[in-house]
């Protein structure tokens, strides 16, 4: 028997994320003033440096490298 309280999610329905570290220095000149504007930071959350202006996501950047690709600079 089917419990009554249990609700199958719809495939549009955002899911809830887990919490992430927030990144401890910028990749790019290690410097620790870094924002994001996500109230919440999540792991599709993007952080830019104050000091130098470099934009990152941390699970983008642990990824696996494409081939051919650089970056975006």
């Amino acid at each position: 028997m089917r419990d009554p309280n249990f609700r199958t999610p719809r495939s549009d329905e955002p899911t809830p994320s887990a919490p992430i570290a927030i990144p401890a220095s910028c990749p790019a000149c290690q410097s620790s003033s870094i924002v994001t504007k996500m109230q919440n930071p999540d792991a599709e959350s993007y952080w830019r440096c104050t000091k130098c202006g470099e934009v990152w996501n941390d699970t983008r950047r642990r990824g696996t490298p494409r081939r051919g690709v650089s970056g975006w600079r």
